[in-house]
């Protein structure tokens, strides 16, 4: 017995007769019939940057958690320390007035001394001013990156410049009615009129915060108290007077009553200093919260997925 006669092919090999059939078929090509419009294959193509930053993101996208920016807690402290300022300096005139007064009662003042405080007191005035006006843009500033935060870390979509947008809007509001109502008021009831005018004023900021902490899940109950303490400071501004609102008078008398007034107005803007903190920080901790929380749970979902393999 030869060699070939005992070769058994093994599983992968071919026969001869196998080789020659293959050998023998033929290729078949489809042809359409005459007239026929064969549309072209259609590829899918890129979406467009624009299409890409104009996708909605929903809530469960994780792919929406991002790091929020760094920098926030920094412009609420900046803006803390301002507001702080305002209330050192409405209570610096406070304690003016009331040692002028103090002082006419136990041995009398002189006109110098008279003249002496109220250009201390127009100091305070001045630099009262540049840091109001100071504040404006740094809350302009922590509101917009608060924003672009919640929107990085929970996918809702919160638009930045309608939330910033909202508050020079309340400002700009609560300043025309009450440089052109209530400073002309002839009575009481126009006046509250117009203080009711400019609380709904401030309710536009409010409403815009409102729904940045409702996305960041939030304690509103600081942005609230905020509100309102914001409402009674500004009644008590336009009723009573602040460092910028009391007229300069010689009248003893007056002394005391417009020191009183302006330590109430400096308690008012404590409180108010401390519940605007608290609200932005609120809000800074929810946003800090959401994401951690999607991040982790996207790494549990990664996890389980390479254990699953």
């Amino acid at each position: 017995m030869t060699a070939d006669a005992g070769h058994v092919p093994g599983p992968g090999a071919s026969t001869p007769g196998q080789d020659e059939a293959r050998r023998t078929i033929t290729r078949t090509t489809i042809t359409p019939a005459p007239g026929t419009i064969v549309p072209e294959p259609v590829l899918p193509t890129k979406p467009s940057l624009r299409d890409r930053l104009n996708t909605r993101r929903v809530h469960g996208d994780l792919t929406a958690a991002q790091e929020p920016y760094p920098g926030a807690s920094i412009m609420r402290l900046v803006m803390a320390s301002m507001m702080s300022l305002l209330c050192l300096l409405t209570i610096a005139g406070s304690v003016l007035m009331l040692l002028l007064w103090q002082q006419n009662r136990s041995s009398g003042v002189l006109t110098t001394q008279i003249d002496r405080t109220w250009q201390l007191f127009g100091y305070l005035r001045e630099i009262e001013r540049w840091v109001a006006f100071g504040v404006v843009p740094v809350a302009v500033g922590w509101i917009v990156l608060a924003t672009i935060n919640v929107r990085r870390a929970t996918g809702l979509r919160r638009n930045p410049i309608v939330a910033a947008g909202s508050l020079l809007l309340g400002i700009a509001g609560v300043w025309f009615v009450g440089a052109n109502q209530v400073a002309d008021a002839d009575g009481p009831i126009t006046k509250g009129v117009g203080i009711a005018i400019q609380a709904a004023f401030l309710a536009i900021p409010l409403i815009a915060l409102e729904r940045v902490a409702e996305a960041a899940e939030a304690r509103h109950r600081p942005l609230r108290a905020t509100y309102l303490i914001a409402v009674v400071y500004l009644a008590h501004l336009q009723g009573l007077g602040g460092l910028s609102t009391i007229e300069e008078t010689n009248d003893p008398e007056k002394w005391g009553r417009l020191g009183a007034y302006l330590l109430i107005g400096g308690l008012i803007q404590v409180l108010g200093t401390l519940s605007a903190n608290e609200a932005a920080r609120a809000i800074e901790e929810g946003t800090e919260h959401r994401y951690q929380l999607r991040h982790r749970f996207g790494e549990a979902l990664m996890a389980q997925a390479v254990r699953s393999r």
